[in-house]
């Protein structure tokens, strides 16, 4: 074992969740390496659980779990019962946390109080979405800066999926760069199990994640006809739920490109998302450029769970990763127009020199991305003074 105390330390991860995510993975990864685990989750406000809950292991066997009431509360108020929960389970579990993970500002906020009371001996701030402006709303804004500088300053370590957090806090006059180091995404390469070229459909491309603004998701179903027009075969299966579900389907169903798109909606075991996408050709990572896109300033999963699944990826030039896909030949980058898009599909889906070069590429860099390597240095360097 890497670390020689480890199985002696009480740990506590509190987060909010939605299907999959580094949160999760990050319990996954402890349980069975430290003594105590205790992980709570706040649902988002588009989940369709509305539940917090627990779940505690003791030295890597689980012991018991428990919930608390659904809520249909303004999200402000729902952030404020969080913490109330946050606080009264951690007091209830009797043990004083040698490391509490708070992911995001709110739940971080959580941990610096409870250690505040000597309830924890450390906080590490696992910060998965910044962006300069997160709320519309000025005050709102305001706050969310506020806590997350106080965060950064109270923490004992911050941290970043990408360095671009910490430069747009250092435009904020936040110096504490000792204190931030960059744990980016990883995958469970080992896990997935990759297709061979001639088992995989060659006509299909996919599209994993929240529906939602910002992700590219109009852009790609104005671009199907094109698509179609060329390759009447083509699929496109789409994973995942969220506020759009029912505005794409009626959009597609008015492009007539409808019968073409497999909707598989929420899938909660991340197990069965890898072998879906392990049967498609290509995934799409057609981020919408905005200067609010929270996107540009993290590390996002899509990509890389793409490639770690053998997809070469057709993304657009938003987040650092891009750079990237262009410089190792990982798939194309791309605009964010209709033809662009539809050119780089068909391209990638008939062209099967550039594809099976763009596939091994892809699988190289995902297979340097182990989950457990980019813990196992990031808790090494949380367990420093």
């Amino acid at each position: 074992m890497r670390y020689p105390n480890l199985k002696e330390l009480d740990m506590i991860i509190v987060t909010h969740v939605f299907s999959s995510g580094p949160s999760l993975e990050l319990e996954d990864f402890l349980k069975s390496k430290v003594k105590t685990l205790m992980f709570i989750g706040h649902p988002f406000s588009e989940s369709r659980e509305q539940r917090s809950f627990y779940r505690v292991y003791y030295n890597g066997e689980f012991i018991r779990e428990g919930t608390g009431i659904p809520l249909r509360s303004p999200e402000i108020l729902v952030y404020l019962i969080n913490f109330v929960y946050t606080f009264l389970w951690t007091i209830k579990a009797r043990t004083n946390f040698d490391i509490f993970f708070g992911v995001d500002p709110l739940n971080a906020f959580a941990g610096v109080f409870l250690n505040k009371i000597r309830k924890t001996q450390r906080v590490v701030f696992y910060m998965i979405d910044y962006v300069p402006k997160r709320f519309s709303n000025s005050l709102l804004n305001l706050i969310y800066h506020k806590v997350d500088s106080y965060c950064v300053n109270n923490s004992h370590r911050t941290w970043n999926l990408s360095s671009r957090m910490a430069e747009e806090r250092r435009k904020k006059g936040i110096l504490k760069d000792h204190r931030q180091i960059v744990v980016p995404i990883g995958v469970n390469f080992e896990r997935i199990k990759r297709l061979p070229v001639r088992e995989i459909n060659r006509n299909e491309v996919a599209y994993m994640g929240h529906l939602r603004k910002g992700q590219g998701l109009e852009l790609i179903l104005e671009a199907l006809p094109l698509i179609i027009k060329k390759m009447p075969s083509f699929r496109l299966m789409v994973i995942g739920t969220g506020e759009l579900e029912y505005v794409l389907k009626k959009r597609a169903a008015e492009l007539g490109v409808i019968d073409n798109i497999e909707f598989k909606g929420f899938v909660k075991d991340h197990r069965d998302i890898e072998n879906m996408l392990s049967k498609c050709a290509v995934g799409l990572a057609v981020y919408e450029p905005s200067s609010e896109s929270i996107t540009q300033y993290t590390d996002p999963s899509k990509p890389k769970q793409y490639m770690a699944c053998g997809l070469p990826v057709i993304i657009t030039a938003v987040p650092w990763i891009a750079k990237e896909v262009k410089k190792k030949r990982m798939g194309l980058v791309i605009g964010y127009t209709e033809t662009e898009l539809a050119e780089a599909v068909i391209k990638l889906l008939k062209d099967d020199e550039f594809y099976n070069e763009a596939r091994k590429n892809a699988i190289d860099f995902a297979s340097k991305l182990s989950w457990d390597q980019i813990f196992n240095n990031a808790l090494s360097e949380a367990l420093n003074p």
